[in-house]
């Protein structure tokens, strides 16, 4: 049975974009508090993955920094969010919501990499 290529150039340029648009997300927290940040963190860990979803030992690596991360992020969010107005709580909640689903999928695909070889 033939497996569909593990990489290619299109998700090594999408992987480049979800970085950048990560690491802009954070560099605006830097000067804007209210930006949340586990969306942010999930497509940092996102763009890691394609983009070393090559090299199985990197591909692992990533799953070990950003599993950990990602779920201090989304707890810390939700924790926020919960002492905060209803109009900051449904944001960081619907931040803490799309990271979770971010970190799913990018669970999902890594195991799917790993299974591969």
């Amino acid at each position: 049975m033939a497996h569909a290529p593990l990489h290619s150039a299109a998700e090594s340029g999408i992987g480049v974009r979800l970085l950048l648009a990560g690491v802009a997300i954070v560099v605006l927290a830097q000067f804007w508090s209210a930006v949340p940040l586990a969306g942010a963190i999930a497509l940092v860990a996102w763009g890691t993955v394609l983009n070393v979803s090559q090299r199985r030992e990197l591909l692992i690596l990533a799953a070990l920094i950003y599993t950990p991360l990602g779920i201090l992020a989304v707890m810390s969010q939700v924790d926020l969010a919960m002492d905060s107005s209803l109009a900051w709580g449904l944001f960081a909640g619907l931040d803490a919501a799309l990271a979770m689903t971010l970190l799913y999928h990018l669970a999902c695909r890594t195991g799917d990499l790993l299974a591969r070889r």
